[in-house]
């Protein structure tokens, strides 16, 4: 079972038939703190695949995982077979960057 069938992505693409794998759409409907963090780290828009976020309910917690992220600018996100995560975690009505390491790619 994959936890990112739970993101709202196709379900707000405004009605189009087509949920394009590699899209912005994946990162417009996180949360403005992880947007915030992206927009951070790329020069320029981003686009991202549907692995690319994940969300936890029961830990309030967003996982990224940057080998999903397509931008200018990204940077080294990569060691061997190992890629970057950034966890965020919700307190009340705001998400703040919880953890940042990196694990094996993919999931």
């Amino acid at each position: 079972m994959t936890v990112c069938a739970a993101l709202p992505a196709d379900a707000r693409s405004g009605g189009v038939g087509h949920d394009d794998p590699l899209n912005s759409e994946h990162i417009d409907v996180l949360p403005a703190e992880v947007r915030h963090y992206i927009a951070g780290i790329c020069k320029g828009p981003a686009r991202a695949q549907h692995d690319f976020a994940t969300y936890l309910p029961s830990e309030k917690r967003w996982r990224i995982n940057l080998e999903y992220l397509r931008c200018e600018g990204l940077g080294a996100f990569r060691r061997g077979n190992q890629c970057l995560d950034v966890d965020f975690v919700g307190d009340g009505s705001h998400f703040h960057l919880a953890r940042k390491g990196y694990a094996d790619c993919g999931f």
